[in-house]
């Protein structure tokens, strides 16, 4: 097999590869992986010794 032939054939493959890939579906993470509503993001701030979600959320600059 010459070299442009196998060149072409490479080609082929990743355009094919690339266009099976774009129309392809992707795996969603599970629920389980979610932050969370506000009460259990809140507990586990105050938890860790963090300030709480309400007053993180009405600072106005982050803490450097």
């Amino acid at each position: 097999m010459d070299d442009s032939r196998l060149l072409k054939l490479k080609l082929v493959a990743m355009v094919a590869v690339i266009l099976e890939e774009e129309g392809g579906e992707f795996i969603q993470p599970s629920p389980q992986r979610s932050r969370g509503n506000e009460w259990a993001r809140d507990h586990r701030r105050v938890i860790i010794g963090r300030r709480n979600l309400f007053r993180a959320k009405t600072k106005r600059s982050t803490s450097r």
